[in-house]
């Protein structure tokens, strides 16, 4: 168990407050008031222990001016920079308070189930985007911003700014991961759309509501200056909402990132540019109607209008025929003038030809051959439209007359043809977004456009006739876009002071550590750490200032992230840049604590340690039936493996398991009891040492192992006792229930317990050392190694390394006293703990305690990898894996509560 989980989540301040009706954002009136208590408050000012003052100060809840003044610096500091979280009437003084929507729920990462923290990412969710969002809610969310305030109380007083800044990032890695975990919630098709939906609803309401609903609660209506301040910070949401989900590089829902912008620039549409002009209009037919798309912000705004300016793009369109003629027997010539510049300019500026800008349109006649028509034409044929008609020249068009005299000549004109030269914006709308460009659809041509207007055939008819349709793309512009923060220089002002006054109290320098502000005095780009990968702890409250927007990338067909003209300097000549920013860490692990164990899991405990312990000890009795012969005959067994030779030369193969019954029931119940007792000694010694519980890791778990151990050495020595009698004198009985009943028989029930001092003595410091050797050990394996940490069989190697190394140090700290106990047991003379010591020391000195160490940590480095292998794999089988255990704060789900 890891008892540092939790620790960044458990401890929760007992803070009163009173929500506004559900609102997203702080009471700017109350900011004010909050912040000006604070700073001119003695307390606060003036603490003796100034460094870290101002934690102690807000949790002393005694008083309701105490409250009041804890209240207001959660709201300035959190809400009066870019982002506010709810509107708080500071009201303190009244009891009313208001739970905190952030919860513990069962995590869903699992080694079992192969589940990760990186799940999110596979639907779109980068990393970058988990940050950011996490720099969202720290930012506009109340429970948020309270969970990170209380997690300052986690600094040591005399922490130095390195020490500060490690301490944050974790903390925020943490409360990523933890968003990062909630974000598996959304990762169908549709999350992205969904998830953008709940963020609006949840931190973008309708100003009106927010009246209306003040209104119904009989509270007095905004100021002027508070509901500016309201419309300002909604708007600015927005924006954030807008920059976060533009982050996502797969899976944008740039509909709706659309939408939103649209709200925030409300722009009106002031260009339009004709990508390809189109063709095959005709000046009689009127100009072709203008369509532009809907407003992106929806209902309630008005689609721009506009009207297709015509221009002749110097192709003839059709022939019409004016008179058709009597008494053809032959097909007539039929001749166009030429381009009135290709007459005049056979060169063009640079001394080339011209042919390719001007061309003479040619056309042929088809006449009727049969019927009451016969010899007169039926229509011509336009073979080759021209080039370079100019539009005021004259183009005359000459049919030649009938052979037979006394017949009537044909006679035609040319019809120009028109494209659509420019579009005349007649109202520009609203509700449009100035980042990405509009479509704008042009009527294509009539059908007969290309047919006489007087019903005489031209020569092509239907739409097949038509060239390229007009393809043109218009450009909003708004005051304010996704490049501006609504943010004012006195927004942030007062966060300023606070933060500074703060700042200049702390005993250890370092950088402001709850820095909020991203508009106004606090965000001049050397500051920021988005451009140079910094990952300061001083800028994880910040949120992209002015300067930084969107862009929409037809290519890719989607938005990005970029900066502007007011970062040029910094960044490119060329504004609107690509940046590629970084927001901070995003933690392996969220947020985390212990679940509330009930009997039905220690009962499960019990059964693992029992299984694990008697299972182990049963399988290595052969190792321990020699270790116990070389420590009560080292004259007999003077090496392992010569003891391992004579017992099975003088004693046969039956003898390595001597004692393997009082062995497994034994180590089996006490095995039972250790386990279980140490999990539930250190969840309790953890819960009870609170925030405290990170620094006293090791005393928690070497007080819980001791503790444990102690009840447990009560269980197994009465059968360690018969198990080194059976070994030591063979012959002694003919099996273990004779061996037992003998013993109580001629030295009594208490004989069993008289080695109980010593037993201690080797029990106790072997527990403590198993267990602390294992935790620190897999610990550190699992920092160097952090993909053990979602992968189930890397996860029981690392439990089979530490548990190894568990072994080998409690063998060294235990064998002294395990050697007492095998001399006191291994004959009935009665003798003591400290005889039996004298005597060791009598025959060998201080080496003879030391006595079997080798196979003994060869002994105990099996068995306890084995126990702890066997533990950990029996605990995920019933259920009470690590994960299993495990609650995380379901910080998305929590902050997104309506």
């Amino acid at each position: 168990m890891d008892i540092r989980k939790g620790a960044f989540g458990d401890q929760e301040l007992n803070l009163n407050r009173n929500l506004f009706l559900g609102s997203s954002f702080f009471h700017s009136d109350n900011l004010i008031v909050s912040a000006d208590i604070l700073l001119k408050d003695e307390k606060f000012i003036n603490s003796e222990h100034n460094e870290m003052n101002y934690v102690n100060y807000f949790n002393d809840t005694d008083s309701a001016a105490s409250r009041r003044h804890l209240i207001g610096y959660m709201l300035f500091v959190g809400g009066a920079t870019i982002g506010a979280a709810k509107p708080l009437e500071v009201m303190a003084a009244q009891d009313r308070g208001l739970r905190n929507r952030l919860q513990y729920r069962t995590s869903p990462i699992n080694k079992r189930s192969g589940i990760t923290v990186y799940d999110a990412e596979k639907s779109g969710y980068n990393v970058q985007f988990v940050t950011y969002l996490s720099r969202f809610l720290l930012s506009f969310d109340t429970d948020c911003q309270r969970w990170w305030y209380q997690r300052a109380a986690d600094i040591p007083r005399r922490a130095s700014s390195e020490e500060v800044n490690s301490l944050r990032l974790k903390q925020f890695g943490a409360f990523s991961a933890s968003v990062e975990v909630g974000l598996q919630e959304y990762r169908d098709a549709n999350g992205p759309q969904r998830l953008m939906d709940s963020v609006l609803k949840r931190y973008c309401p309708d100003i009106n509501s927010l009246k209306q609903a003040r209104s119904e609660a009989g509270q007095a209506p905004f100021s002027a200056n508070s509901e500016e301040k309201q419309i300002r910070e909604i708007k600015e949401a927005r924006r954030q909402i807008a920059l976060l989900f533009g982050l996502m590089k797969t899976f944008q829902p740039v509909d709706a990132i659309t939408s939103v912008l649209a709200a925030i620039d409300n722009a009106t549409v002031v260009e339009v540019q004709i990508q390809d002009p189109g063709s095959g209009y005709a000046i009689d037919y009127g100009q072709p109607k203008v369509t532009f798309e809907s407003p992106e912000a929806g209902k309630g705004y008005k689609a721009a209008e506009g009207e297709a300016i015509l221009r002749p793009n110097g192709l003839i369109l059709r022939i019409d025929i004016l008179n058709r003629g009597v008494g053809y027997s032959e097909l007539p010539s039929i001749t166009i003038t030429p381009p009135l510049g290709s007459l005049t300019n056979s060169m063009d500026s640079e001394g080339s030809s011209s042919s390719t800008k001007y061309a003479r349109a040619t056309a042929k006649v088809i006449l009727f051959k049969d019927g009451i028509s016969k010899g007169q034409i039926e229509r011509i044929q336009l073979i080759d439209p021209g080039k370079g008609y100019l539009d005021d020249e004259i183009i005359t068009v000459d049919i030649s007359p009938p052979d037979s005299e006394g017949w009537i000549s044909a006679k035609a004109e040319a019809v120009r043809e028109y494209e659509v030269g420019s579009i005349k914006i007649l109202n520009g709308g609203s509700g449009y977004v100035d980042e990405k460009s509009i479509l704008v659809y042009v009527d294509p041509p009539s059908a007969s456009t290309r047919v006489s207007g007087k019903g005489i055939s031209g020569g092509c008819i239907g739409r097949g006739c038509y060239d390229k349709p007009v393809v043109a793309k218009g450009f909003a512009r708004s005051n304010i876009d996704s490049f501006k923060s609504f943010r004012t220089d006195d927004d942030a002002y007062k966060a300023e002071r606070v933060e500074r006054a703060l700042e200049g109290r702390s005993s250890a320098p370092a950088p402001r550590i709850v820095s909020g502000s991203t508009s106004g005095k606090d965000s001049s780009l050397p500051a920021l750490p988005y451009f140079g990968g910094s990952s300061s702890s001083t800028q994880l409250l910040s949120l992209l200032p002015s300067g930084i927007g969107l862009l929409y990338d037809p290519q890719i067909k989607r938005y990005t992230l970029a900066a502007g003209k007011s970062f040029e300097s910094f960044l490119a000549p060329a504004p609107s840049k690509p940046i590629d920013p970084e927001f901070g860490p995003r933690g392996r692990s969220p947020i985390e604590k212990e679940k509330s164990l009930g009997l039905s899991s220690y009962l499960r405990f019990c059964l693992s340690g029992a299984i694990c312990s008697g299972g182990a000890h049963f399988v290595l009795t052969p190792l321990d039936v020699v270790k116990t012969k070389v420590q009560t005959d080292a004259v007999k067994y003077p090496s392992v493996f010569g003891a391992f030779n004579t017992v099975y030369r003088e004693e046969g193969f039956g003898t390595f398991f001597t004692g393997w019954a009082p062995t497994l029931v034994g180590f089996f119940v006490g095995g039972g009891i250790l386990y279980t007792a140490t999990e539930f000694l250190r969840r309790y010694l953890t819960e009870l040492a609170g925030s405290s519980a990170v620094s006293l890791e090791v005393p928690i778990i070497l007080i819980g192992a001791a503790a444990a151990s102690f009840i447990g050495s009560f269980v197994i020595c009465p059968f360690e006792a018969v198990r080194i009698r059976s070994v030591a004198q063979p012959n002694f009985a003919d099996n273990i229930v004779g061996v037992l009943s003998r013993i109580v028989e001629e030295e009594g029930v208490f004989s069993l317990f008289s080695a109980i001092p010593v037993f201690l003595t080797k029990e106790i410091p072997f527990a403590m050392a198993k267990f602390t050797v294992f935790d620190l050990s897999t610990e550190f394996l699992y920092e160097e190694f952090p993909a053990a940490q979602e992968d189930l069989k890397l996860s029981l190697l690392v439990s089979l390394v530490g548990g190894t190394l568990g072994g080998v140090v409690a063998a060294i700290v235990s064998n002294p006293a395990d050697t007492v106990i095998s001399e006191m047991k291994k004959s009935s003379d009665g003798i003591g703990p400290i005889a039996a010591c004298k005597t060791l020391l009598n025959r060998s000195g201080i080496p003879t305690l030391f006595t079997g160490l080798g196979l003994r940590m060869v002994f105990y480095a099996i068995m306890i990898s084995l126990q702890f292998l066997a533990y950990d794999s029996i605990r995920f089988a019933l259920g009470i894996g690590t994960d299993d255990l495990k609650l995380y704060l379901d910080v998305l789900g929590g902050a997104l509560q309506q």
